[in-house]
């Protein structure tokens, strides 16, 4: 190699890496983030909004087939519609900013998701007639684990729960509203996300920055703010533990799980876990495997760590899928409960990973509202 050809190399690898302060004061080496931020919002993050988007329209339409004539073929395409919504849920929730994260949205785990449902207040709303959804203090009668109960009721048989619907017109309406919040505020979101309207999706492809609002700082944040809801509410919760402590060490909680009503806490879980190892890779909705945080630590030199990460992923998808389906029944047995708890346990070993390892050698600080301790 040539003198120039040494001089050029030299040049390009110093535009590809340099030295960063972190707030800490310690150096992190880097290297050029755009690539990592184009993929992830242009093939990653803006096809799994258009999923919920598309989905969550597609069973509001269903749903306003279903409850003007109840059936039992109605109700077969309803919670098929519905469970396709609630998994492509599952793959949006680690992107709990932007657009999302609006005070007018709110397109949030919180919100959307909060489990286990309060079947009680539900059942006093509707009786009541009621047919609009408050902005605060409703995540427990609402969403998708609202909807989860009125169409899985567990007392019931399916042909009684198309008579629930027939013989009462509260109930039809307020499963129309329940359909039509979570409807608007996925719509709200893409619309938030386009070039023709809102076109967050080009302000997160040119941050390549590393401060709290870059689009780096935000997505591994929230990703590990995902991850650590399957860990503490998905798992801990149904064996009973909160914040890693063990509340008792006899008693189960399947009530509490995800989806209890139609049994898909396992299933749901499994998908939260996949949605992170292919935001974590940067794979497309069409499966190409893009630039992503594995590409990134390796283009810093940190190789060995996106080698832990990566067999870490797998060993939790591994322990999840050790598990009989669902988890409610699961935990029921000594076998079952242990078998959980290993996910957990392994759960909390990837969270460390991308908590401590993962942002350390990124750069990024860990700024969402953490009480976990780990």
């Amino acid at each position: 190699m040539n003198k120039i050809s040494i001089i050029l190399l030299a040049v390009s690898l110093s535009l590809l890496t340099c030295k960063h302060k972190t707030d800490s004061g310690s150096s992190t080496v880097q290297a050029d983030r755009k690539p990592l931020v184009e993929n992830l919002g242009n093939n990653v993050i803006q096809p799994r909004i258009d999923a919920l988007n598309a989905s969550t329209t597609a069973f509001d339409t269903e749903v306003q087939l279903f409850t003007g004539s109840p059936s039992l073929p109605g109700l077969a395409t309803l919670r098929t519609k519905f469970f396709i919504a609630y998994k492509n849920w599952e793959y949006v929730a680690p992107f709990d900013f932007g657009p999302a994260s609006n005070a007018t949205i709110t397109l949030e785990t919180t919100v959307i998701n909060a489990f286990p449902s309060d079947t009680a207040v539900i059942k006093t709303k509707i009786s009541q007639g009621v047919t609009s959804i408050p902005v605060s203090n409703s995540a427990a009668y609402s969403g998708f684990p609202a909807i989860d109960y009125l169409l899985y009721g567990k007392s019931l048989t399916d042909q009684q729960i198309v008579d629930s619907f027939t013989v009462s017109s509260n109930r039809c309406n307020y499963l129309k509203t329940l359909s039509a919040e979570i409807k608007d505020k996925a719509h709200a979101t893409y619309q938030g996300w386009i070039p023709a309207s809102g076109n967050f999706i080009a302000l997160y492809t040119g941050s390549t920055g590393l401060d709290l609002s870059s689009s780096t700082s935000q997505t591994i944040n929230m990703m590990i703010a995902d991850l650590e809801n399957v860990k503490n509410y998905k798992l801990g919760l149904p064996i009973n533990i909160s914040k890693n402590v063990v509340i008792n060490t006899t008693d189960v909680r399947p009530f509490s799980c995800e989806a209890y009503h139609s049994d898909s806490s396992l299933v749901l879980a499994k998908a939260s876990i996949e949605s992170l190892r292919i935001l974590y890779m940067g794979i497309s909705a069409q499966g190409t495997d893009g630039p992503g945080f594995d590409d990134y630590l390796e283009a810093i030199g940190r190789s060995s760590l996106d080698s832990q990460i990566k067999t870490q992923i797998a060993l939790v998808q591994t322990k999840l899928n050790a598990i009989s389906d669902p988890i409610s029944i699961a935990v029921q047995n000594a076998n079952g409960k242990q078998k959980v708890q290993d996910a957990y346990t392994e759960s909390l070993n990837l969270l460390t990973l991308l908590k401590v390892d993962l942002a350390s050698a990124v750069g990024v600080m860990i700024s969402y509202g953490d009480t976990d301790g780990d």
